[in-house]
């Protein structure tokens, strides 16, 4: 007869969790996710390696949770873009604003190892920024509609060129070697795209 597999007891406390999982993202930002070993971090943490497991059962579940929790971070934009009580732009500029400045932490790199080595995780990534372009693109339909922007301007391609500056945004290299700020970059955008777009 075979030995028995004993099921591990884990004590996993959701807000403790919370914290390793926001200095994970911390630490991936930094870091890249590949070769990366649970000794290391577990000393980056802080903690134990048996402390780590009892909260993470690998290194694909740990990158899981960080990219969850980011993505929810960044997800508040939502409530910003709905807010009635800003002006129409104001509701653009200040949503979008915070959508890449949270962004701009996750760097290409990161993405494409996502895309390579864990394509699980990729899919959420991508699930979201589906809905993403679908918030903008209802964003600008409705803008029309009360004619807050000139009744010309496609939706579909307004939300592509926000897709387009935001994946330029991912490629944080661009940025720091021009010494470009995520602010000044936004704004630039932000200024051009208006310009022709709200009506006279």
């Amino acid at each position: 007869m075979g030995r028995k597999t004993v099921e591990k007891k884990r004590y996993v406390d959701p807000k403790v969790k919370e914290k390793y999982t926001i200095k994970l993202m911390v630490y991936f930002q930094n870091n890249g996710l590949e070769n990366f070993s649970m000794s290391k971090l577990a000393r980056e943490l802080g903690i134990s390696k048996t402390t780590l497991y009892n909260h993470f059962e690998s290194k694909e579940e740990m990158i899981e949770a960080a990219i969850k929790h980011k993505l929810k971070i960044i997800g508040e934009y939502q409530s910003v873009l709905e807010n009635i009580t800003l002006p129409y732009a104001e509701r653009y500029r200040k949503s979008m604003l915070f959508f890449c400045v949270q962004t701009f932490d996750i760097s290409s790199l990161i993405l494409n190892q996502l895309e390579v080595d864990y394509p699980k995780i990729w899919l959420r990534v991508q699930i979201f920024i589906r809905h993403v372009m679908l918030d903008l693109i209802s964003y600008y339909e409705i803008g029309i509609e009360i004619g807050m922007f000139n009744n010309w301007a496609n939706p579909l391609l307004l939300s592509m060129n926000d897709q387009q500056f935001f994946d330029f945004l991912a490629n944080t290299n661009t940025l720091k070697d021009n010494n470009i700020e995520v602010l000044e970059a936004f704004n630039h955008h932000f200024k051009i795209k208006f310009s022709g777009l709200i009506k006279k």
